[in-house]
């Protein structure tokens, strides 16, 4: 008898300890990222998140990060959180129409980790590309997921065109891009000074297509987009303050990448993005706002210009010729029009976010 005793015991053990990682109201989390700069401090709030039960993370190319640097940055970024072991994959390495990108600098940058080195992991990624995970992952669950895109859509349109039938399964897209009343920020002084789109925002732009695919589907979106996320600006007061509270190794990378890039918020043109939307997804009320349709703007025209990434392939995922678009309003999104409407965030609290993402990245690891 003593060792079924001891096996119930264990059990009981066992189901304790991970009601204390993953409390019955943790929300279930599934990752679509880019892995730019802002990416890394998201991924690591939902990675390490009390309430959040992070199921796994997906990428593609068509962002800032390359499918291959990504595929080693994501494990070794996991390493540092309160999950480690989550499956991932990558999807596409391309826009699904377009051929517009994030400017060179700035991939190279993310495939880099902004030049901070973390100990490298030996996991591999899932056997199967990024739309297969998101909908194994969906698939094995009893209840409903909640999406959080940090990059271009390109993976959520693909999903949906794939698997419509999981729709059902996913409560909530917290999705980071677009804005409406905010100036665009395609125009960066340095990379894109004389770009002539005034109005896009970046994961938007670089696959609009996707996103208007999205915006159409009737999921039940919320927009962080940057008319909220202009609303908390990373100062060099409050990288001051994060570095002053550094205890985790979590915390520890996220102050050498705010060292590193300096130079960035001293531009006042760094925020709080994708981060943002992370946080959205475990406190819903940092989202403040209405509930409006929203469709994307895209142009055809006949031929490139400097603006155009030509070592795109020719062929789309499809199969079909890739076209060219005007880069002035691609990616635009309007409030408007016969999509089924989605909540805008207009409003948050900037001090709650700034405090949260202390907190969370503070949390300690036990070592493995």
């Amino acid at each position: 008898m003593f060792p079924i005793r001891f096996i119930f015991c264990k059990s009981i053990i066992a189901g304790f300890i991970l009601l204390l990682v993953f409390p019955a109201s943790a929300v279930k989390v599934i990752y679509d990222t880019d892995m730019g700069i802002d990416d890394w401090s998201a991924m690591l709030v939902v990675a390490n998140h009390p309430d959040i039960e992070l199921l796994g993370i997906t990428s593609n190319g068509a962002g800032e990060g390359h499918c291959e640097a990504n595929m080693r940055n994501i494990p070794d970024l996991l390493a540092l959180s309160m999950s480690p072991d989550v499956p991932f994959a990558c999807g596409y390495h391309y826009p699904l129409d377009g051929y517009f990108a994030f400017p060179e600098p700035w991939r190279k940058q993310a495939d880099t980790l902004s030049g901070v080195a973390v100990p490298p992991s030996a996991r591999q990624p899932s056997k199967v590309n990024a739309v297969e995970l998101l909908h194994q992952l969906l698939s094995q669950q009893d209840e409903k997921v909640v999406l959080l895109t940090a990059g271009s859509l390109t993976n959520i349109a693909l999903w949906l065109q794939k698997y419509p039938q999981d729709k059902p399964l996913v409560s909530r897209l917290v999705m980071m891009g677009g804005g409406f009343d905010a100036p665009g920020n395609i125009i960066v002084p340095g990379f894109t000074t004389d770009h002539p789109n005034k109005k896009a925002e970046w994961n938007i732009y670089v696959d609009a297509i996707a996103a208007d695919r999205v915006f159409q589907s009737g999921l039940a979106i919320e927009v962080v987009g940057l008319d909220l996320t202009n609303q908390v600006k990373v100062t060099a007061q409050y990288a001051q303050r994060f570095k002053a509270q550094v205890k985790a190794e979590a915390a520890r990378f996220w102050d050498q990448v705010l060292d590193d890039n300096d130079w960035f918020i001293e531009s006042g043109e760094y925020y709080f993005w994708d981060v943002l939307a992370a946080l959205v997804v475990a406190d819903p009320h940092l989202c403040q706002g209405d509930m409006q349709p929203v469709w994307v703007e895209y142009q055809h025209v006949e031929k490139g210009d400097k603006w155009t990434d030509k070592n795109m392939p020719p062929m789309t995922e499809s199969g079909q010729p890739r076209r060219h678009y005007d880069p002035a309003t691609f990616g635009i999104t309007h409030i408007g029009g016969d999509n089924p409407p989605v909540k805008i965030c207009r409003h948050t609290e900037p001090q709650v976010a700034f405090d949260r993402l202390i907190e969370i990245l503070n949390i300690e690891v036990e070592a493995r």
